[in-house]
């Protein structure tokens, strides 16, 4: 049995560890992005996660505009993305970005686990 592929993308190395042990721990195959250049959409399309976790506040770059791109590829249009951040509002900005779901920061372990496992 083929076993799911998590993507975990957020500039804050100590979340980014949390979720990833938090993930693989379930044992799901993590991939992480500490940063986002142009060139991670097409290493992400040849990774195929069945799951993106995206940091809403990126080096740059917001996560819910990154959604509304990835969800606008083909190849990446289905995979469910759950937006991470502590902001105010997050449901709103995961509702009209196209996210799957999101979490708040500081988030609870018991979250990530519970919104990879259902997706």
């Amino acid at each position: 049995m083929k076993r799911k592929k998590v993507l975990i993308i957020d500039d804050d190395l100590s979340c980014l560890d949390v979720m990833q042990l938090v993930v693989s721990g379930l044992g799901f195959e993590t991939y992480t992005f500490p940063t986002w250049k142009s060139e991670t959409i097409q290493e992400i399309i040849n990774i195929r996660p069945d799951v993106i976790i995206l940091d809403e506040w990126l080096i740059g770059v917001k996560g819910s505009d990154l959604c509304v791109i990835l969800k606008s590829i083909n190849q990446l249009r289905r995979v469910p993305v759950i937006l991470v951040s502590g902001t105010e509002g997050l449901a709103e900005i995961a509702r009209r970005s196209q996210a799957d779901g999101f979490v708040e920061k500081p988030f609870d372990i018991a979250e990530i686990e519970e919104i990879v496992l259902r997706f």
